[in-house]
């Protein structure tokens, strides 16, 4: 996947992944589009159509549901760079994917809990995406060892 490093790079701990996504800056009583350009588990750099004055926190909002309280960085011109300080309260749409997801869980199994998140784009969060990675490649060594284990039985 390609990297990114934009002007903060010298300070940055982390490289960003380039992406192309749609959200929304919140704030007060306002609804900003803008285009992610690249994010990180930590934070993002967003494009907006026209220069736009922000507060120093807003709720970055991504299209797959994902939304995170955020403080700015630095603007310059369309683009500005913000760091998260954690997860959002979703919108009510997310809600339900990710209750329905959870609901799956224990009934349907790990692999039909993030199929329902999968369908609906909602892996825009890097940190939950990043998450459910790592569960579905332990859930395939857990399945891999417990099939070891019971050949050995046979």
């Amino acid at each position: 996947m390609d990297r990114a490093i934009d002007q903060g790079s010298d300070r940055r701990r982390e490289t960003r992944d380039r992406v192309i996504k749609r959200a929304q800056l919140i704030f007060h009583d306002s609804v900003i589009d803008c285009t992610v350009m690249d994010v990180s588990p930590n934070g993002a750099r967003v494009r907006t159509g026209a220069v736009v004055v922000t507060p120093e926190r807003v709720v970055l909002q991504l299209r797959g549901g994902g939304a995170f309280f955020a403080h700015r960085r630095w603007a310059r011109g369309m683009e500005i760079s913000f760091s998260f300080d954690g997860p959002a309260p979703l919108r009510e749409h997310a809600a339900i994917v990710a209750s329905s997801a959870l609901e799956a869980l224990p009934s349907k199994g790990l692999e039909k809990a993030i199929g329902i998140l999968r369908a609906a784009a909602f892996f825009d969060d890097p940190a939950l995406g990043q998450v459910a990675e790592e569960a579905e490649a332990a859930y395939a060594r857990f399945e891999t060892a417990l099939s070891q284990r019971a050949k050995r039985r046979s």
